[in-house]
């Protein structure tokens, strides 16, 4: 189960223990109370991202709308931003207005909490979007982290060090004292299952360990309050579990922890090695290496992690160099599927065991779904990638699976499997975006594919933006553009666009009838249905619809646009008020997604059947038939599916005489329509019944009662509207 329901943000889990940084921590929180920006700046591996995270998670209480992280860690186009704050916030695109206009609306009236996450690779963007948000929403307060600063006025920033390293002498007060609570100093060789492995490469034996200058630290810290140290010794428990407390061991830490200067990043990748080599050998080889990129000289602060980094890539295996380099294609997070379809061959042939071991070493990031690699390990790793003289064909193999995940997508969306590819696709979206490059050979097919994504799912506006600049570039002997123009004519008629929507349905279907697509056919004759049901032509959508059907089956397509053209011609009929033959209709869409176990097209059809159900004065089966839409759309996070079956049960309540559940269910409803920023859908016919149940409910209960039990439902949180509206 979620620990925060996902409309109430999505910070993640902590994977591994959070060290240190009280002092930042609670800087950042006395910050976020006062002002409305808070830049956390400092060098790649500092530990900005989870200071912002920690801090985040201490002020929930404080933004009842949310506390929410937006990762641009893998995002290069700034166009694109806006888009990713929405999606992460859940806010439907529905509306041909801009995206960042939409967004900045939705944000006015809200208490929520955001962190942009890794602003430095879309620092113009960042800059613009925030001074936006800041200007019309006064109560979302925003954290920013950046390797550089935002540069605007209502700027704070919060510059982060590295840790403070243990001085020389440190272990040996610790051996008189305490150890730090949870960690213990280490022996000189690990036990367990990692101790023989010892990597290629791992440098060369010291006749004596080096000696650390006689001499006392200026400040006489604490061991157990060193946190490079705690740090080091915790991540050494999870690489080599079992390590026992010796002194040798222990001063071997520190040093390295100096050597490091405490920078975050690279203690944790030198603790990961701990599984294949003693301590006192791993400092001894850490110092070889410095020593002989830089000499006696000090490293600067900012250098450190990239000579850690790469001070690592030289104690790996070859193959897992490899696999590193040709991972830093992925700009998101990568599941073990994809990494074996993108970077698996003769050379890598078990690429989960070396991913595994990757993970070990915190050179991978473990999030769930998958994994991801730390925006410094990814950027040493592209130009790895390049020096090798691979980075073509992996950027061909990243963008020729991505469009194979479209392709399976979309054939099994007309199926069980609705939940898991939504989740999927959110997921891939970092990396979907990358390959959707107008550029790219495979754009055109793979803009037009994602029609799930766009319309299904409700990216319509993103949507927009990728179709319309593959619909630029594409050559019209391109045999994937009718299937691209049908997907941005359903993604432009769903957007209020009706006639460019019917522009590019006609357009299709003149293409595709040309080339004997006939399955390309049936969809662009089904968004013809659509623009016909939508400008009010309703005589005209049954016998599109048949086209529709006549041209799948010529095609012999499995579509979910079967059922979705029947429920289009079901909604014609309903609104002439032909409930019975909408029924009708509405059957054989149930038979045909129950026959396939699918549900989004099916729910669809449940909540038009209510409506039509209800008009027949079957108040019973208009409830059952509102119910079931509501519990799928809820799974699949439709929020104005979501929206519109409570508004449905809150009619029908009124039918049945309950006007404690009306009035509820309507503030319910409102609640629900501004928590997911919708404004209404349909026509005013469509919005006459919520009108009439009000007016119903409040003759029931009078006024008072009623606003009063209306103000119950609007304050209960969504996921217990859902519930008392499944009731």
């Amino acid at each position: 189960m979620e620990q925060t329901q996902w409309w109430r943000g999505n910070l993640p889990a902590e994977t591994n223990g959070f060290i240190g940084r009280e002092r930042e921590v609670r800087r950042l929180l006395e910050l976020l109370a006062g002002t409305p920006l808070t830049t956390v700046t400092g060098a790649g591996g500092i530990g900005k991202s989870r200071i912002a995270v920690r801090a985040a998670r201490e002020r929930q209480e404080h933004h009842p709308d949310g506390t929410w992280l937006v990762e641009l860690s893998g995002e290069r186009n700034g166009d694109l931003l806006a888009h990713t704050v929405a999606a992460v916030l859940g806010l439907p695109e529905r509306s041909a207005r801009s995206q960042t206009g939409t967004l900045v609306e939705f944000l006015a009236g809200r208490r929520l909490l955001l962190i942009l996450d890794a602003c430095e690779h879309l620092l113009p963007a960042c800059r613009d979007l925030v001074t936006e948000i800041l200007a019309a929403a006064p109560g979302v307060r925003i954290i920013a982290t950046s390797r550089r600063p935002l540069g605007l006025p209502q700027e704070t920033l919060l510059p982060v060090e590295p840790f403070a390293a243990p001085g020389p002498g440190a272990v040996a007060r610790w051996t008189q004292g305490t150890a730090p609570e949870g960690t213990e100093p280490l022996t000189t060789a690990p036990e367990g299952p990692g101790a023989e492995r010892t990597p290629e490469r791992a440098g060369t034996e010291r006749s004596e360990p080096e000696k650390e200058p006689p001499k006392e630290p200026k400040e006489l810290e604490k061991p157990e309050e060193n946190d490079a140290l705690r740090l080091f010794l915790d991540r050494a428990g999870i690489a080599a579990p079992g390590l026992e407390t010796t002194r040798a061991g222990t001063e071997a830490a520190a040093r390295i922890c100096r050597r490091l200067d405490g920078v975050p990043l690279a203690v944790e990748l030198a603790a990961g090695w701990l599984g294949s080599l003693p301590v006192e050998r791993l400092a001894d080889h850490l110092d070889d290496h410095f020593e002989v990129l830089h000499g006696r000289a000090r490293i600067p602060r900012h250098r450190i992690a990239r000579a850690a980094i790469g001070w690592s890539h030289e104690l790996c295996a070859p193959r897992e160099r490899l696999l590193w380099a040709r991972l830093s294609v992925f700009a998101g997070g990568f599941d073990t599927a994809a990494a074996e379809w993108v970077c698996g061959d003769e050379h890598l042939d078990d690429v989960p065991g070396l991913l595994a071991s990757l993970a070990e070493r915190f050179l991978l990031v473990r999030v769930p779904g998958g994994y991801r690699l730390p925006a410094t390990v990814r950027e040493y790793g592209r130009e790895r990638l390049a020096l090798l003289g691979e980075e073509a064909r992996l950027v061909r193999r990243h963008r020729y699976h991505y469009l194979d995940l479209a392709r399976r997508a979309e054939a099994d969306w007309y199926g069980p499997g609705q939940e898991e590819w939504a989740a999927r696709l959110a997921f891939s979206m970092t990396d979907l975006r990358l390959a959707l490059d107008p550029d790219s050979p495979t754009s055109v097919e793979l803009a037009g594919t994602l029609w799930i994504l766009w319309f299904c799912l409700g990216r319509l506006n993103e949507g927009r933006y990728h179709m319309t600049r593959a619909i630029e570039a594409a050559p019209v002997t391109d045999p994937g553009l009718p299937r691209l123009l049908w997907a941005d004519g359903c993604v432009a008629i769903a957007r209020g666009e009706l006639e460019l929507g019917r522009r590019r349905a006609e357009a299709a279907l003149s293409a595709a009838l040309d080339w004997g697509d006939y399955a390309a056919a049936g969809h662009a004759q089904l968004r013809l249905a659509s623009s016909s049901l939508c400008s009010g032509a309703l005589e005209d959508v049954e016998p599109r619809v048949e086209l529709v059907r006549e041209y799948f089956r010529r095609a012999e397509a499995a579509t979910v646009s079967e059922p979705l053209a029947l429920v289009t011609a079901a909604m014609a009929v309903t609104w002439r008020g032909e409930f019975d033959r909408a029924v009708s209709v509405l059957k054989e869409v149930q038979r045909l997604c129950d026959a396939r176990g699918e549900r989004w097209a099916r729910a669809c059809g449940d909540y038009v059947l209510s409506i039509a159900q209800l008009g027949l004065g079957r108040v019973a089966e208009a409830a059952e038939a509102a119910r079931q839409s509501l519990d799928v759309k809820w799974r699949l996070r439709d929020a104005t599916g979501v929206a519109l079956a409570v508004d449905q049960l809150a009619v029908i309540a009124a039918v049945e005489g309950d006007g404690r559940r009306t009035a509820r269910l309507q503030g319910a409803g409102v609640r629900l329509w501004a928590t997911f920023g919708l404004t209404g859908f349909g026509s005013e016919g469509m919005s006459e019944p919520r009108t009439v149940a009000e007016r119903t409910a409040r003759q029931l209960l009078g006024d008072e009662t009623y606003d009063a039990v209306f103000a119950e439902g609007y304050e209960a949180d969504p996921d217990a509207a859902v519930a008392y509206a499944l009731h």
